[in-house]
């Protein structure tokens, strides 16, 4: 066979039958629900201001490989007042509240997540177990606890888990943006939302007030009808995940800005293992020069969550995997290219 039917063998490989599929997504629903409703139940600010729920990464782009058991959630929250974004730099903003009389005060990040911290700790302040509709038993446990950006909940029964990560978020609609115009179509900006999440900004500026932007439906709806930009994806998130610890902290939101940055000037109809080596190709010159503009702010490295270490051991191997991959573009040996993607 040729390396691109090679290629479309190990991406077949890579996904998970339906109906494993259609399992975990009702029992993570189901999880998902009992836990936003205790939190209701045991604090009634949180009741009044929850706005839902709104799913984002690999799901929400439906690019997730393996079973789905990582679930990334915006959780919003409306406060019932005026908020309004005003940039900073690299993606951050601050969120200035109209709910006083004299003068707007800035959306506190830091109270944010410890009012969230204490309502998360009154439910799990016991074991929690849940029975779902299909029988299954979950021990859920409270990890991670905002400290970052999510509060993230873990739930096993037996050999599954499944895990959730809860990012805070205020929502706000196009008209609102605060940075300079998004490489994304008016069209979508008019229809689609978009998020601020509280996230510490790195370097001197510390504040405790700091927000970043994040517009998942507008990164998802720009990756829509372009063939196979997502299978390529895929494909690069199949390739990490097989060497994971060899690749530290290169998540599959840096693969996908990689992606997203050449949209508009790669022809996505080309097969797939060329098209494969090229986009890795360019992640290796991301690494190489350091920095991965973030797609709605080019002033943001994406590259900053990793540091020098991490950025030079991703380097070294992303560079060794390029080498085996264009290796077996020309030999043409699929058992070549699944010993890469350490598949049968």
């Amino acid at each position: 066979m040729s390396f691109a039917q090679n290629m479309q063998t190990v991406l077949e490989k890579l996904l998970i039958p339906d109906k494993l599929r259609a399992e975990y997504t009702k029992d993570a629903e189901e999880i998902q629900n009992y836990v936003i409703d205790e939190l209701k139940r045991v604090d009634d600010k949180f009741a009044d201001v929850f706005d839902g729920l709104s799913l984002g990464g690999s799901y929400l782009d439906r690019v997730k490989l393996d079973v789905p058991d990582e679930f990334d959630m915006h959780m919003k929250l409306d406060f019932g007042f005026d908020i309004t974004p005003k940039p900073i730099d690299s993606g951050f903003i601050y969120l200035e509240a109209d709910c006083v009389v004299l003068q707007p005060q800035r959306v506190h990040r830091v109270r944010l997540q410890e009012w969230l911290r204490v309502a998360f700790h009154k439910v799990f302040k016991s074991t929690q177990t849940l029975a779902t509709s299909a029988g299954r038993v979950y021990q859920l446990s409270y990890t991670n606890e905002g400290y970052g950006c999510a509060h993230t909940i873990v739930a096993n029964s037996g050999s599954r888990s499944i895990s959730f990560d809860l990012v805070p978020a205020i929502e706000f609609t196009g008209r609102q943006w605060p940075l300079a115009s998004p490489p994304v179509s008016a069209e979508v900006r008019k229809n689609w939302n978009w998020f601020a999440i509280p996230q510490q900004k790195k370097g001197k500026n510390r504040s405790k007030t700091t927000f970043m932007v994040c517009a998942p439906h507008w990164e998802r709806e720009m990756m829509k009808d372009s063939d196979n930009l997502k299978n390529v994806l895929r494909l690069m998130k199949g390739l990490r995940d097989a060497h994971a610890r060899q690749l530290p902290h290169l998540s599959s939101y840096m693969l996908k800005t990689v992606l997203l940055h050449r949209i508009e000037t790669v022809d996505w109809e080309r097969d797939l293992g060329t098209l494969l080596v090229e986009m890795w190709s360019h992640l290796v010159n991301h690494l190489r020069a350091g920095r991965l503009e973030f797609f709605l702010d080019k002033d943001h490295n994406v590259f900053s969550r990793m540091n020098q270490g991490e950025i030079k051991k991703c380097l070294l191997y992303s560079e060794n995997l390029l080498q085996k991959l264009r290796l077996a573009q020309i030999n043409g040996s699929y058992m070549h290219l699944a010993n890469i993607f350490l598949i049968n």
